[in-house]
């Protein structure tokens, strides 16, 4: 454990924009002077900001996110605070299956931005173990501490934090080097870690209606899931599969299915096609870039169970803990454990006196 007793505060903020002015002008703010180069109209459920890449035919796209953020009115505002409360929103509103997740999540005030890149906490949202239903913006809750705990150490190690007026230079360059694509228009998205699972559920919506699979249910008791088909999508180019590695493999207008050996020795395989001459497969394989960048391969390949439908993990245990289970244990622990302060990167006597009231300790920081 890290003593915060003798922590520095964080050297005083130069103030860019008027600390009184409401959020949402804030908001407006900042998409005008720092992201003006791209599309900041989306509204995303509860997410504060959003900023994507310009397309001019939207619906016929999914909007392309580059930074998802969290804003706070006022100078003071703590933006690990901040960056907590937006992951909590994310994982309270599982965004990410809704929209195409962005390059990078942020928080910003009328000083300060920080960012962080989103492959770095996307792990978080897949932790059963958690109780993601509490307001995110309420600070006081024992959930929100505890994810500041699982967080601390990925905030600190990966989060770059500029000040407005200070950093601007860095700031613009840090902007166009890590967030501007050069494109515009609807472009195939490229499939990455970050986005693999979001395009999962729209492929169910779309593609996996018109596959023709008798028994979608035998087929699971068997192993062989639609994610697997999913797969075989997208380690295709052209339609035809570039790696062997896969329960099922897309062969042009078909798909194959391996059915063990025959007497022999020899493979035997299924094959299996579209209900409507893969007209739906094509339409919605336009919008990606297909193969992902081999560099995600290993990775959107070893994490099948993120695809895995609820009924099946719940079935098959795929790190799956039922939430009566979550509650019960985080009340036992509670009752149990004394809390670990953490490591803040505010001054000890505003954030950590915060983080004792929060926590319900009586001590007071020294």
């Amino acid at each position: 454990m890290h003593d915060t007793t003798d922590r520095l505060p964080s050297s005083k903020a130069t103030i860019f924009y008027p600390p009184s002015i409401l959020e949402e002008e804030l908001k407006n703010r900042v998409a005008v002077d720092w992201f003006c180069a791209f599309d900041c109209s989306h509204i995303l459920g509860k997410v504060d900001f959003c900023a994507a890449v310009p397309a001019t035919d939207l619906p016929l796209c999914d909007a392309e996110s580059v930074l998802w953020a969290e804003a706070k009115r006022g100078a003071e505002a703590p933006l690990d605070f901040a960056l907590v409360q937006l992951i909590l929103t994310i994982g309270k509103e599982r965004t990410f299956d809704k929209h195409l997740p962005p390059k990078y999540l942020a928080a910003f005030n009328a000083a300060r931005i920080a960012f962080i890149p989103y492959s770095e906490v996307v792990e978080i949202f897949y932790q059963n173990d958690f109780n993601w239903n509490v307001a995110p913006s309420d600070h006081e809750t024992r959930e929100f501490g505890d994810l500041y705990q699982r967080v601390i150490r990925i905030l600190e190690s990966a989060t770059l934090e500029f000040d407005f007026a200070k950093d601007e230079v860095e700031l613009r360059r840090f902007i166009k080097t890590n967030l501007n694509t050069g494109r515009t228009g609807c472009q195939p998205v490229q499939i990455t870690k970050n986005n693999f699972t979001h395009i999962y559920q729209r492929w169910r919506e779309t593609v996996m209606p018109t596959i023709l699979m008798p028994d979608w249910a035998t087929a699971k008791k068997n192993g062989i899931i639609d994610a697997d088909f999913f797969l075989a999508d997208i380690f295709s180019s052209d339609n035809a599969a570039v790696t062997d590695r896969l329960n099922v493999l897309l062969m042009n207008d078909h798909y194959r299915q391996s059915g063990g050996t025959n007497a022999l020795g020899f493979q035997l395989f299924s094959e299996i096609s579209f209900s409507d001459g893969q007209k739906a497969h094509h339409l919605f394989w336009n919008r990606y870039r297909r193969p992902p960048r081999k560099e995600y391969w290993n990775y959107i390949v070893n994490r099948r169970d993120l695809l895995v439908p609820q009924d099946v993990r719940e079935r098959k245990g795929s790190f799956f803990t039922p939430q009566q289970w979550v509650s019960l244990s985080q009340d036992y622990l509670a009752a149990v454990l004394k809390p670990v302060r953490p490591i803040f990167a505010k001054s000890c006597h505003s954030t950590i006196g915060k983080y004792d009231k929060l926590m319900g300790n009586g001590d007071e920081c020294t």
